[in-house]
């Protein structure tokens, strides 16, 4: 298989994910199944580091990485379930998933990194279409709607997600170099889920995870799990970057899920919105 197809394959895994995040935190809570996610996640990396035979690197200089990517992980998820559960997914999923430009303003402004014009004006049209996506929706005032204010917290929780993405991302890629992805990866599986432990202490609320929930949040780790697997597959050998790019539109998944199963109404400037906010999102991930 080739870089593009592992690439799709990543992106209809974590976007597939995200979605069925909706329906079960709406039922369970979003810290409940964030924890089943995480729980069937972390055995599946678990059994592929395994079956891979892959050497472990017992370096401990970059825990503290791998520390901030899994609790950006866990705040990261919580909010972006937490979003979706609220909803609508059509504005929840492009604002997350414009958090490479974040990534990307951040090793401007620390690492001295200088984007491009193409970047420059990839990030423009990023802006521009998450705030066409928030203005005309917001505009649209539907029946079934949360107040403006409600929405405005909506927008809010996504925009707070979308800097959690960001900061697991710079973290996640620090510590790449030192443990190799896959195992970074594992471990900061292992980070998120003690931080949400310490989260349900913080809480003193105990876990609860219905038995007939489990087979749903079993499929959701897996597709997780399964997506990222499949990046890291695809980033193997000649064209990595077309891999990257593919899997980076992972939340248009989200959306057409949404649209085509929940019949999430979209109009015409939210779509205008959602295309602009991932062709930008595809720039950024052809050129840095």
């Amino acid at each position: 298989m080739n870089a593009a197809l592992f690439g799709g394959i990543c992106a209809v895994g974590l976007g597939s994910a995200d979605f069925m995040g909706r329906s079960s935190s709406r039922a369970i809570g979003h810290h409940n199944a964030l924890l089943g996610m995480l729980l069937s996640s972390t055995v599946l990396v678990s059994l592929w580091i395994w079956g891979a035979d892959t050497q472990i690197v017992r370096d401990t200089g970059g825990l503290w990485l791998v520390a901030i990517n899994g609790a950006a992980t866990t705040v990261m998820t919580l909010l972006l379930y937490w979003g979706l559960a609220r909803g609508p997914v059509s504005i929840v999923a492009p604002i997350v998933a414009a958090h490479p430009m974040l990534v990307l303003l951040f090793y401007y402004v620390v690492g001295g990194v200088r984007p491009g014009m193409i970047e420059w004006a990839a990030m423009v049209v990023i802006i521009v279409g998450v705030a066409i996506v928030a203005q005309s929706a917001e505009s649209e005032d539907p029946e079934d709607s949360n107040s403006r204010q409600a929405f405005r917290a909506t927008v809010l929780i996504a925009v707070l997600s979308s800097f959690a993405y960001a900061v697991l991302v710079v973290a996640g890629q620090a510590a790449a170099p030192i443990y190799g992805e896959i195992q970074t990866l594992w471990m900061g599986r292992f980070a998120s889920l003690a931080t949400l432990v310490l989260i349900f202490a913080v809480r003193r609320r105990a876990p609860g995870l219905p038995v007939r929930w489990w087979p749903f949040l079993v499929a959701q780790g897996l597709l997780d799990a399964g997506g990222y697997i499949a990046l890291f597959a695809g980033s193997q050998g000649d064209n990595a970057e077309v891999a990257a790019v593919t899997a980076s539109t992972f939340g248009v998944i989200t959306v057409l899920l949404a649209w085509f199963i929940l019949r999430e109404r979209i109009n015409r400037h939210q779509w205008l919105g959602i295309a602009l906010v991932f062709g930008g999102i595809v720039i950024l991930s052809g050129v840095s």
